[in-house]
């Protein structure tokens, strides 16, 4: 018998009760802690002339273009002071735009680079991250995960993975960017270490690249979770391997459409995957660009 939480989330799908839906505790595993709040918001309060949500990347140098103007903003001013509220604005509208959302759970991930913006003060970013978590926590459970940009030179992401890694704070390890730049063999050993500290492992795979990608990049890196991953639909051997294996895929269907990985939600993959037996979740990813909410995502994916 499913608990109430559970009927209403039901109901809410069949109803298409949105203020229901919002009162469900839902979970948001795969969103970038700077990318993650609401356009409108932030855009009025940044005067930057972005396009709204919504839109389409068909060549993925295009949306990091995009992610890159957003997470550069926060540092052109002339203060420190005012670069550290840009950038701590990010990170709350995040948040609020989660909790407004009837978000009960969210693991953000901030990158490792963030540490240079402290100018390698561990101990102050985990104080100033920490303390606005604990801000929020009558409303929102925050796991804070820790990411790489796979695109980077290898010497320069161990310079600030390791401090973060070591610090015990965060509570798992992502790879992102272009997967078509750092195969995951570059990473092995930082995933080693990670593995060695407690944390949960999470890279993103199968984006852009094939079922194939899917695999190994489980397979090198001990992988717990894959952030999308939806190109192992395309593959019976890869669903099967990833089931038996209990690997669970954070897919951002919006995210997908809009990068033209998918050409709509009738054909998104994830029924595919759930009818192979492969976990999956629902998440937003970057609500800032994609114009989507958690509750957005399941309504569409249950309408179509």
């Amino acid at each position: 018998m499913k608990d109430q939480k559970s009927l209403d989330f039901i109901t809410a799908l069949e109803t298409g009760d949105r203020d229901l839906m919002q009162r469900v505790p839902r979970a948001d595993v795969h969103n970038h802690v700077a990318l993650g709040g609401d356009f409108q918001s932030w855009n009025k309060k940044t005067g930057l002339d972005l396009k709204d949500g919504k839109h389409y990347f068909p060549d993925f140098t295009i949306f990091q273009d995009q992610v890159n103007t957003i997470l550069t903003y926060p540092y052109k001013n002339p203060t420190k002071e005012q670069s550290w509220d840009r950038l701590f604005g990010l990170f709350a509208e995040t948040y609020e735009l989660a909790i407004a959302d009837g978000i009960s759970y969210i693991e953000p991930v901030y990158d490792s680079t963030f540490l240079d913006f402290f100018d390698m003060d561990l101990e102050l970013m985990i104080k100033t991250i920490g303390d606005q978590i604990d801000y929020y926590k009558s409303w929102i459970t925050i796991a804070p995960d820790i990411g790489i940009m796979r695109t980077y030179d290898i010497k320069d992401v161990e310079r600030t993975i390791y401090p973060c890694i070591e610090s015990g704070f965060f509570k798992a390890l992502d790879l992102y960017a272009d997967e078509r730049i750092g195969p995951p063999e570059n990473f092995t050993h930082i995933y080693k270490d990670a593995k060695k500290a407690g944390m949960k492992l999470k890279a993103h795979a199968g984006e852009l690249l094939d079922a194939d990608f899917v695999q190994r990049s489980v397979d090198i890196l001990g992988l717990d979770e894959v952030q999308h991953g939806i190109s192992a639909a395309n593959s019976k051997e890869v669903m099967t391997f990833l089931a038996e294996r209990q690997t669970r895929l954070n897919i951002c269907p919006s995210s997908n459409i809009q990068l033209c990985q998918v050409k709509s939600y009738q054909t998104h993959p994830l029924r595919i995957l759930l009818d192979n037996g492969v976990k999956a979740s629902v998440n937003t990813d970057d609500a800032i660009i994609f114009g989507r909410k958690s509750s957005d995502e399941f309504f569409s994916l249950y309408e179509t």
